[in-house]
């Protein structure tokens, strides 16, 4: 499919616009451009495409009249800055920030849950991706829905890639400091990642709920069409570089079949794995580096199926959804 269509990725050196601009070449998005684009402490940076390798030009300086639609991956105060400067330009765009996922008259999108949200948006549409960890959450409690949830808890194991890459180097460089015996210096992440696990990501409210939490319960909630309070989260930060995972219950209004509930996971194209494969469950490790969400650990006492949950965070959780909201973008004639 040809197309005059221009595209930027906004954050192209992020751990998402990377993992964003990998899928645009693998999925032969129909561009007959992609503008990298970036912060001014990335100007002189390059990425790739594919096989392409793309300059990365300084959001304050890019004019977005050159393109039809730009996906922003790069944070939420360079969203709420230069998204209103993109749309007022005629572009649409496909946010992954927290700026504007509670902001009236912008969908929250997860492609294979609602893309029906996407029809009728009118010129230069705002589009939010969900929280990388709500997204594989709902994607694996949706097929559920017709059998009666009544109720989910969740604790989540989250990967350090989450806070982006100098958290990334936070935890290499603690590991090589207590290897060697010399004190950990902590900076991103308000206690030692490194060998430890820290049970709040985010400020907590009155209530005792972390930052995250709250965007998980909610998020999962509006894309699910439950009411936040039947979700109840906990978030924690594990020491693992990609990959995150949730411990999952499932309290539905009365008792089911198991295998009738495998068979609802497996036909919403879930990546579900028996005892008898994989050694029984999948880790983070081994779901890194692809799209697919892995349902393992599957089991029931009385009206409640417990599960466990693995995902890429940035490319399952976060890029892949970005890409689909624009492949949908790309395909209405608005932006032909």
């Amino acid at each position: 499919m040809s197309t005059s269509l221009q595209i930027a990725v906004v954050g192209a050196t992020s751990l998402v616009g990377q993992a964003v601009l990998e899928l645009l070449a693998e999925r032969n998005f129909p561009a007959a451009r992609v503008f990298a684009v970036d912060s001014a402490e990335q100007d002189g940076s390059t990425v790739s495409l594919g096989n392409l390798e793309l300059d990365v030009h300084p959001v304050d300086e890019f004019n977005f009249e050159n393109v039809g639609l730009a996906i922003f991956a790069a944070g939420g105060d360079i969203a709420r800055e230069y998204v209103p400067q993109a749309r007022d330009a005629g572009a649409s765009v496909v946010d992954f920030s927290s700026a504007f996922r509670n902001a009236a008259g912008v969908p929250l999108v997860a492609p294979a849950i609602n893309a029906a949200d996407l029809e009728d948006l009118g010129r230069a549409p705002l589009v939010a991706v969900p929280n990388c960890t709500a997204t594989p959450l709902a994607l694996a409690l949706a097929p559920l829905l017709p059998l009666g949830v009544a109720r989910v808890t969740v604790a989540t194991y989250q990967a350090v890639s989450g806070s982006g890459q100098q958290a990334m180097e936070e935890m290499a460089d603690q590991t090589t400091a207590l290897f060697s015996q010399r004190e950990a210096e902590v900076n991103v992440f308000p206690k030692r990642i490194a060998f430890n696990v820290l049970p709040q990501i985010g400020e907590l409210d009155d209530n005792g709920d972390s930052e995250e939490e709250r965007s998980v319960r909610d998020e999962t909630a509006r894309l699910l069409k439950l009411k936040p309070e039947q979700l109840e989260v906990t978030c924690a930060r594990v020491p693992v570089f990609f990959g995150h995972s949730w411990a999952v219950q499932v309290e539905l209004h009365k008792e089911f079949d198991l295998e009738q509930a495998q068979n609802r996971l497996k036909a919403a194209g879930l990546q579900v794995v028996g005892r008898e494969q994989h050694g029984g469950y999948v880790s983070p490790m081994e779901a890194t580096g692809n799209e697919g969400v892995w349902i393992s650990r599957l089991r029931r006492h009385g009206n409640v199926l417990s599960l466990w949950i693995s995902a890429d965070n940035v490319k399952a959780g976060a890029a892949i959804h970005c890409v689909r909201i624009a492949e949908i973008l790309a395909g209405q004639s608005s932006l032909m």
